[in-house]
């Protein structure tokens, strides 16, 4: 491996790292009264909720369910669309690394062991990840389609996630008649889905301690940035 091979691969990973990100990426939706607000981060996951002072009157404690699930549906929908045009903007953007780095010649040629001891390390992570992905696969394939319920500390709302989606979603119609805050009634539908994101995340958790390559190579534990410049290409 010689400096351009670096340089390219350099490129590459900028490259790539730039056009799917998506981590800074939200989501924001609204019912058709505009009372009810939800905020999805990059993975769709619900971030905040908002219920304006007048749903009692405009929306009904029998519709505000529904209203609540109309505005996470848009969320989504808004997250996905951001994502999409981003990701087009970018394709479309000059690439990386049009330029090569010229070294003199009589310079002595860099010394890239440590940078190529990186790589090589990252190639046995890759290979230990490809002999994973079918458990990975199937893994994922069964969280698509399980259910985690969650509910709020006082039993007053009730939430079902269909892998990572909020698929049912129930209120108590008793504390809903004493006519609670829109902020009130919003907190306690966070904090059934806080609860069921967390039982959903200890299970996946446990599922992949099976899975070490693919574990090790999760966002959480692996900084891209760092890579790179171990690897001196950043």
């Amino acid at each position: 491996m010689n400096l351009y091979d670096v340089q390219r691969l350099r490129d590459e990973a900028e490259q790539a790292s730039w056009m799917y990100g998506r981590d800074d990426i939200v989501g924001v939706g609204q019912d058709t009264t505009g009372l009810v607000r939800v905020e999805v981060d990059h993975t769709d996951a619900v971030q905040r909720i908002e219920i304006g002072a007048r749903w009692w009157n405009e929306i009904g404690p029998q519709g505000l369910a529904e209203a609540v699930r109309r505005a996470l549906d848009a969320a989504m929908k808004d997250r996905l669309v951001a994502w999409a045009e981003r990701a087009r903007v970018r394709a479309a953007a000059p690439v990386f690394g049009t330029e090569r780095m010229q070294l003199p010649s009589d310079a002595a040629a860099p010394d890239l062991s440590n940078q190529i001891a990186e790589l090589r390390r990252a190639l046995t992570m890759l290979r230990e990840i490809r002999s994973e992905l079918g458990e990975y696969r199937r893994l994922i394939e069964e969280e698509a389609v399980r259910e985690t319920v969650g509910s709020d500390r006082d039993g007053r709302v009730s939430i079902t996630l269909t892998g990572r989606r909020v698929t049912a979603l129930t209120l108590s119609d008793r504390w809903l008649n004493t006519q609670p805050t829109g902020q009130a009634v919003a907190e306690a539908i966070c904090a059934a889905i806080f609860e069921a994101y967390r039982a959903e995340a200890q299970r996946t958790s446990a599922a992949m301690a099976s899975l070490p390559g693919i574990a090790a190579a999760q966002p959480g534990n692996v900084d891209p940035a760092a890579l790179l410049r171990r690897m001196g290409l950043r």
